[in-house]
C-alpha cells in the first residue's frame, strides 16, 4: 500500500494537515517537502504499521512530538515523552534574551528545567556558562539527564522546587514557570489540556502562584548585578511587573514574542541606568 492510499483510508477527520505531514515526516525520516515525493511508493509492513498506530494516536488528540519520542529546539534534538512539557518557539526567545545578557562565565540557573532545552541550548551555544537547572519533578529530571548526555554538556541537575540548595547567588536566573490559571487551562487545545503535564502547566487561580515564590527569593539569590529574565503569559505583563516591584526588583527589559504578544521580563535588584527596550 502507498502512503497516499493509507492516508485517503485512515487520515483523522479534521487533522491538522502541518501538525500530519511533520509527523509522517518523522516516521518516515525524511523532510516535510520530500513527502510528497514519497506519498506514491509502495510502504513496507513495519512502515505501515508504524505509521497506522501513529495515526490512532494522533486521531486521539496526543501531540507529534510525543508520538515520535523527539522534538527540536535551538536547532538540537530533544527527546522527550509525557512526563515533560513539549517546548514551544517562544522559548527560543527567552534562549536568545538569555544569550545576549549572560555574562562571560556567569554562573546560570534554570528553574523548572522540564526536558532540560534551555539550559542545554545555553551550554551548548555558550559552553562558558555554569549551568544548573531544577525541576520539581524526578522524571522531568530523567528526561533532562538523557538530553544533556545526548548533546554532550554539563549541566548540574538538582531536583528541587525551584532554587537549588544551599544559598550561593547566581550571575543569571532564567525560567519559563508554570504560568497558566485553573480557567485558562479549561480552555487549552486537547492535546495540550489532555495530555501535557498540568503540573507543568498550573500555577494557581491567576497563573501567578509560582512567580510569587520566585520573586520572594531573588533578592537573596542574585548577586548584585544579577539579572532574572521570564517567559510570562501574554495578559500578566503589568501583574508581573507589580509583584517585582514590591520585591524591590526594578524592571530591566520588557519585550514581545514574534507574534507580537507580551512574553518576556527581566529584572535586577539595583536599577539599570538604561533599560533595555
Amino acid at each position: 500500500m502507498t502512503l497516499a492510499r493509507l492516508l485517503q483510508i485512515h487520515s483523522p477527520s479534521g487533522a491538522d494537515p502541518a501538525a500530519l505531514n511533520w509527523l509522517l515526516s518523522g516516521i518516515l525520516d525524511c523532510s516535510v517537502p520530500e513527502l510528497a515525493l514519497l506519498k506514491e511508493r509502495e510502504l513496507t509492513p513495519s512502515r505501515q504499521k508504524a505509521i497506522l498506530d501513529a495515526l490512532q494516536r494522533f486521531g486521539e488528540g496526543e501531540p507529534p512530538q510525543y508520538i515520535l519520542g523527539k522534538t527540536w529546539f535551538w536547532g538540537l534534538e530533544l527527546r522527550l515523552d509525557a512526563r515533560v512539557l513539549i517546548p514551544r518557539p517562544e522559548t527560543e526567545g527567552l534562549v536568545e534574551l538569555a544569550l545576549s545578557l549572560a555574562k562571560p562565565g556567569a554562573k546560570v540557573l534554570d528553574i523548572g528545567t522540564g526536558s532540560g532545552a534551555i539550559a542545554i541550548a545555553l551550554k551548548k551555544i555558550r559552553p562558558d556558562l555554569v549551568l544548573t537547572a531544577t525541576d520539581l519533578s524526578s522524571e522531568a529530571l530523567q528526561v533532562a539527564h538523557e538530553n544533556a548526555a545526548f548533546h554532550t554538556v554539563q549541566i548540574s541537575f538538582e531536583e528541587s522546587n525551584l532554587f537549588p540548595a544551599g544559598e550561593e547567588k547566581l550571575d543569571l536566573i532564567v525560567s519559563n514557570p508554570p504560568y497558566v490559571s485553573q480557567a485558562e487551562h479549561e480552555t487549552l487545545p486537547r492535546s495540550l489540556r489532555d495530555f501535557e503535564p498540568s503540573r507543568a502547566l498550573l500555577a494557581g487561580a491567576d497563573g501567578l502562584g509560582v512567580f510569587r515564590h520566585i520573586f520572594a527569593a531573588l533578592p537573596q539569590r542574585l548577586t548584585p548585578d544579577g539579572i532574572a529574565i521570564f517567559e510570562h503569559g501574554d495578559t500578566q505583563r503589568e501583574k508581573l511587573m507589580a509583584l517585582g516591584e514590591n520585591a524591590g526588583l526594578h524592571c530591566l527589559l520588557a519585550t514581545d514574542d514574534l507574534a507580537g504578544k507580551n512574553r518576556y521580563l527581566a529584572f535586577m535588584l539595583e536599577k539599570p541606568a538604561d533599560p533595555l527596550p
